[in-house]
C-alpha cells in the first residue's frame, strides 16, 4: 500500500497481532512524525491548550471580553510539523482523500453528546474549496452530525494579524429553529488559532440554553 502523504510504499508486516486490523494509511516514518505532533500538556494553557508565555496564555487574555467558555477543549495535536503539512495539503490543495487520514489518526473524545456540530465555514470558502473540511472528516469517521450553524461571508483570516482577527464581528448564526435547551454539544473544528471564531459559535449556542458545550479541534 502507498503512504497517503509521502507516497512511499508501505510494507506492513502481516501477522496474527494485526490480522484483523485495518491497514495503515501512513507509512511508519509518517506515523512517527505525526505522533511527535501530539500536544504535551506541560507548558500549555489548561483551557485552550495554547503555549504559555511566562505562565500566561495570550490567546485567552485576548478573549477576556467573551463571557462564555467551553466546558472542555480537546486539542490532540499542535499545528506544526507533519500535522501542519497534512492539514494544509488537505484544505488548501484540496486533497480530500486525506480526510480519511485525519479521521483515522485523530484522537477522538468519548462521543457522549446529544449533538455533534461541525464548525461552519463561509459559503465563499466552501465554494472555492468545493468541500467543508470538518464535515468530510466526520463523514470519514462515520460520525453523525447536526449541521445547525452557518457563517456569513467574511474577510479571509489567513492574511490578518492576530489583533485584526479579534476585531472581526460575530458572523455565525443558527441555521434552523431547533430546540437546543439542555443539550450536550460537541463543536468540531479543524484549527484553533485565536479562538475567536469558536467562541463566537459558543455565544450563539449558549443563547439557546444548552447544558454543556465541549470542543474538539484537530490541531491547535
Amino acid at each position: 500500500m502507498i503512504c497517503f502523504l509521502c507516497r512511499t510504499k508501505n510494507n506492513e508486516r502481516l501477522d496474527f497481532s494485526n490480522l484483523f486490523e485495518r491497514p495503515h494509511l501512513l507509512c511508519e516514518k509518517c506515523r512517527i512524525q505525526l505522533s511527535e505532533c501530539k500536544i504535551m500538556t506541560d507548558k500549555r494553557c489548561s483551557y485552550c491548550k495554547g503555549r504559555l508565555i511566562d505562565g500566561n496564555c495570550m490567546t485567552c487574555e485576548h478573549l477576556s471580553d467573551c463571557l462564555v467558555r467551553f466546558d472542555h477543549i480537546y486539542a490532540p495535536f499542535c499545528y506544526d510539523g507533519l500535522m501542519k503539512a497534512l492539514i494544509q495539503q488537505y484544505k488548501f490543495m484540496r486533497d480530500v482523500a486525506l480526510s480519511e487520514v485525519i479521521a483515522r489518526y485523530m484522537i477522538w473524545p468519548p462521543l457522549m453528546y446529544d449533538l455533534i456540530v461541525p464548525m461552519p465555514s463561509s459559503p465563499d470558502n466552501d465554494q472555492a474549496r468545493t468541500f467543508n473540511p470538518v464535515k468530510y472528516v466526520l463523514n470519514a469517521q462515520g460520525i453523525d452530525y447536526c449541521d445547525i450553524l452557518i457563517m456569513h461571508n467574511r474577510h479571509k483570516q489567513f492574511d490578518l494579524t492576530k489583533k485584526e482577527r479579534f476585531r472581526i464581528a460575530n458572523r455565525i448564526a443558527l441555521k434552523d429553529e431547533i430546540n437546543l435547551e439542555n443539550k450536550r454539544i460537541l463543536l468540531v473544528d479543524d484549527i484553533y488559532t485565536t479562538g475567536r471564531t469558536a467562541h463566537n459559535a459558543a455565544v450563539k449556542l449558549f443563547h439557546s440554553k444548552i447544558r454543556k458545550l465541549d470542543m474538539l479541534t484537530f490541531a491547535r
